[in-house]
């Protein structure tokens, strides 16, 4: 593997530091990383995921491998500590960011806390201070997998750049949740049909501001997608047209739909096709104790010269495209705020030596990324241009020299 390492040029504000205290494996734990490339080496199971996923969740606010929250925390501890020290760049003053998980049995007054120097801030306030973008294996199979996986992918984007967007995110979850548990009680002939007017409404209104929120994502995706496709792609695949369709629920409700890329809906609009298609479906959500309309349900498909990605694609090709979607999620990341931090969990050894090398070009130019491996080959390739090597010993963290 042709791992290149990132230019040193200034990035502005990146990690400089990463401390852990009781996350998963680590009873303590210190990683320094440099502005440019940074590799953490080891065989695998022995803790080089936990350092990224440390970083993912204190930046976006959860993990994305925990069932619940106090699964980060080390086994026989009270609680967990993950803080990020950001700074270097011309001018760029210094942030800290401190998030402290509870574990199963918490010590009285320890709870979930987030701090941006010192002060208690929500996660959306992050936005201005840190953003990350995370490669892992799982996501070669995003565009065959559950449609969970593709909203994660938008709502990824959506959240780090709007912080009114991220509060709506949360929002919506709570909105469904309530929604659901009040369905299942009218089901059960506990509760009227018409308590659901407060929840219908709050649905419609949430879902139409969401949506707008991840159709405009979709737009500057499109408009990305196909030059970086072709820079990751191999010559005979260079050329497609790729395409990402936004997949709603609102049928017949939204009679005024068009393509985002010629005219974007008001929140308005959508909130009224919502209102529509909620009473178009209020006897089936009673009869089955669910919401069945709403941008939790939505999905995401991707199309290759007109055709449709999951079905009628090679694998090489739909990594192809999975990688230039997430490229261009860390282009649109850096537009409007801090430069995103690239975190590549063993990444490399999902793509052949051809795709490997051409991600490893693209990424190198875009800001701070750290790299995880147990490949003898991708180390040597980082040791060779000089980048910053850390292994894990014993459960600590050591930098080669």
């Amino acid at each position: 593997m042709a791992l290149r390492a990132a230019p040193r040029v200034d990035t502005g504000k990146h990690l400089t530091r990463l401390a852990l205290e009781n996350f998963r494996s680590y009873a303590s734990a210190e990683l320094t990383p440099d502005p440019g490339l940074t590799v953490v080496a080891g065989p695998n199971g022995i803790g080089k995921t936990n350092l990224l996923e440390a970083i993912h969740a204190t930046i976006v606010g959860r993990s994305h491998r925990a069932g619940v929250e106090a699964d980060l925390v080390r086994h026989g501890t009270p609680f967990a500590r993950v803080r990020l020290d950001l700074g270097g760049g011309t001018g760029a003053g210094g942030s800290s960011v401190e998030l402290v998980v509870p574990g199963p049995e918490p010590m009285p007054g320890i709870r979930k806390r987030l701090t941006i120097n010192g002060v208690p801030r929500r996660t959306s306030a992050l936005t201005d201070v840190a953003r990350v973008v995370l490669f892992r294996p799982e996501e070669m199979l995003l565009l065959v997998g559950s449609p969970s996986e593709r909203r994660r992918f938008l709502d990824g984007i959506v959240g780090q750049r709007d912080r009114r967007a991220a509060r709506d995110l949360v929002d919506v979850a709570r909105v469904v949740t309530q929604r659901n548990a009040l369905l299942r009680a009218i089901r059960a002939e506990e509760a009227p049909l018409d308590a659901l007017a407060f929840w219908d409404e709050q649905l419609a209104q949430l879902g139409a501001r969401v949506m707008v929120a991840r159709l405009e994502v979709l737009r500057e995706l499109n408009e990305r997608i196909v030059p970086l496709h072709d820079a990751v792609a191999t010559d005979t695949e260079r050329g497609s047209d790729v395409s990402l369709t936004y997949l709603d629920g609102l049928k017949e409700a939204w009679a005024d739909r068009a393509d985002p890329g010629e005219r974007m809906p008001g929140e308005g609009e959508l909130a009224a096709a919502y209102r529509r298609r909620i009473a178009d479906v209020r006897q089936k959500e009673a009869w089955n104790g669910v919401s069945l309309v709403g941008p939790q349900r939505d999905d995401l498909r991707a199309g290759l010269d007109a055709r449709d990605v999951a079905s009628h694609a090679s694998r090489g090709q739909q990594r192809t495209i999975i990688l230039a979607m997430k490229l261009a999620e860390t282009d649109l990341l850096g537009i409007d705020g801090p430069r995103p931090v690239v975190l590549l969990d063993d990444v490399f050894s999902e793509l052949d030596p051809d795709r490997a090398a051409r991600l490893s070009d693209l990424i190198a130019g875009r800001g701070q990324v750290i790299v995880t491996t147990a490949d003898p080959g991708t180390l040597e390739a980082a040791r060779s241009r000089e980048a910053a090597i850390w292994r894990i010993v014993d459960g600590n963290l050591e930098r080669e020299a």
